[in-house]
């Protein structure tokens, strides 16, 4: 794990600025006090902007990359086995977790919580509001996912760097939209982060074992 980290250091570096400024921001602030802070900050520049970036945390970006590995290797006749295996693995993995923890907790959405408030609530045309399952943001998990992913199958550094900042992008969106809370965006990016280099992690483990005591 140690390797893991040193070996992409400027992307975990960035990553955990990402952590310590939402964990000191929900310190320091209720979740109110985000959530519509965000919301009155809105133009339609800013509506038409995150609207269309959202989509970039949708499972769409996954499929997209497993067929262009998947034509490299089998049309092009590229290696990209190990990318794909890492690839499906990683997205089964982000998928039962998200999923799980979903309907564990069937926590309410924003919506849900102050629709009844009396507050002032902006919502972006065209999107449609979801009320429960709220915790952890799917849409978060699966672009920081990606992001992480992305250090494991290419060998230049800058793609995942990009895609790191995407997904943060993708995680700000979420509340913006009013679809998720700060702790439902925080919880996403570290398991989304999390769950390659722990796939690895255990691959490794596992191999050890069976190299010293099977």
């Amino acid at each position: 794990m140690l390797k893991i980290l040193t070996n992409n250091r400027l992307f975990f570096i960035i990553f955990f600025v990402w952590v310590i400024f939402g964990a000191v921001l929900q310190l320091l602030f209720t979740p109110t006090e985000i959530m519509f802070w965000i919301n009155r900050h809105h133009n339609s520049l800013s509506d038409s902007f995150f609207r269309y970036v959202t989509l970039l945390g949708e499972d769409t970006i996954w499929f997209s990359f497993l067929c262009a590995l998947a034509y490299d290797n089998y049309v092009r006749e590229n290696d990209r086995s190990y990318a794909i295996k890492v690839l499906l693995i990683s997205w089964l993995s982000k998928v039962l977790v998200s999923v799980s923890l979903k309907n564990i907790f069937n926590y309410p959405r924003p919506i849900e919580v102050y629709q009844h408030s009396g507050q002032a609530i902006h919502l972006v045309d065209g999107v449609t509001m979801h009320h429960w399952q709220s915790f952890p943001s799917g849409h978060t998990m699966t672009a920081f996912g990606f992001a992480c992913v992305c250090l494991f199958v290419q060998k230049k550094k800058s793609p995942a760097i990009v895609a790191l900042l995407i997904a943060m992008l993708v995680g700000y969106s979420r509340m913006y939209l009013f679809q998720h809370f700060p702790r439902d965006v925080f919880a996403g990016s570290v398991l989304g982060v999390g769950i390659p280099p722990a796939l690895k992690g255990a691959k490794m483990l596992f191999l050890n074992v069976k190299k010293h005591y099977l």
